[in-house]
């Protein structure tokens, strides 16, 4: 593996006094796709928002790039997070959404139209643009909400079930073009459907009877 972009080290946390994560420990390198199975309430939401920085670990270390940022606000980490809810403007046009990290970074509006149509290219959602979060399918709604996050070429991408009201055929296309975009990061990802994610990625952690497991280089796509 090459220089680690991220380490998880011995990560725990509880909520209420039940244990959810018992001792993570994760390293992940430059581009690499990483997929956290496993049933609903097991913690990989929890593990997310730990390396996004919502939530702080009870003990253990979140490493960035080699720096400790287990205690450092989301604001100040290079991650983009796509959770369930996707988190859409309902005010904002889909352009509008897609480019608002553009926006508040003052990046020229020349640039954010350039931006924003190649997003819109990417999810599949040319013509949409002008359309309000309440006139789109839920489908629709993950696709404006990955690409919001993608805009900013994150070096992590989290995503928490991020193709789940997608089609077969549709879900297939978009983990082929959304990974393929230059965000030039680690993927984690979070599902619970193996078909969704497992085709792309480079390991497998999935929970069982409170432990996580790995399984390296389950689906790791061939050289060319």
């Amino acid at each position: 593996m090459s220089e680690s972009i991220l380490s998880l080290q011995g990560i725990t946390k509880s909520f209420g006094g039940t244990p959810v994560l018992n001792g993570i420990d994760l390293e992940a390198a430059q581009g690499e796709f990483i997929t956290l199975l496993g049933s609903s309430g097991c913690g990989k939401t929890t593990t997310l928002r730990i390396i996004a920085g919502l939530e702080d670990p009870d003990q253990g270390r979140v490493l960035l790039e080699g720096q400790d940022m287990t205690h450092t606000e989301p604001n100040k980490r290079d991650v983009n997070t796509v959770f369930q809810n996707y988190a859409l403007f309902p005010h904002m046009s889909v352009e509008q959404n897609i480019g608002y990290a553009l926006k508040i970074r003052k990046r020229p509006k020349a640039e954010i139209r350039e931006e924003v149509k190649k997003m819109l290219e990417l999810v599949q959602l040319e013509g949409y643009q002008r359309r309000k979060p309440a006139e789109l399918s839920g489908g629709q709604k993950q696709r404006v909400a990955i690409a919001r996050s993608l805009i900013n070429r994150p070096k992590i991408l989290l995503l928490d079930e991020p193709l789940g009201a997608l089609d077969l055929q549709l879900r297939r296309q978009m983990q082929e073009n959304s990974v393929d975009a230059s965000i030039g990061g680690v993927w984690q990802a979070s599902t619970e459907n193996l078909e969704n994610l497992l085709r792309r990625a480079d390991e497998n952690m999935y929970r069982e009877k409170k432990r996580y497991y790995i399984q390296a280089d389950a689906a790791r796509k061939p050289e060319s």
